[in-house]
């Protein structure tokens, strides 16, 4: 069994096949998942996900890192 890297991504990752769900796959909507994947970082989520590339289930987690910009001004934003 191959090992993928899948913990903290970018994007979900398959542990089956090791595909990277990319931006479009995101919004494939049921069949990749009938939860919003893009909501699942902010609100800290779980949901089933299907993979495009393999066909296999698997779970993903999202997680949310906060980061701020600071500035002298709103312009410098």
């Amino acid at each position: 069994m191959t090992h993928h890297d899948t913990h903290q991504t970018p994007y979900p990752t398959c542990p089956h096949c090791g595909h990277r769900i990319n931006a479009d796959e995101m919004n494939y909507g049921p069949d990749v998942s009938e939860d919003c994947l893009w909501a699942l970082a902010p609100n800290e989520g779980r949901a089933a996900v299907t993979c495009p590339s393999c066909d296999a289930e698997y779970w993903v987690e999202g997680g949310y890192v906060p980061h701020y910009t600071s500035a002298f001004s709103e312009e410098e934003l």
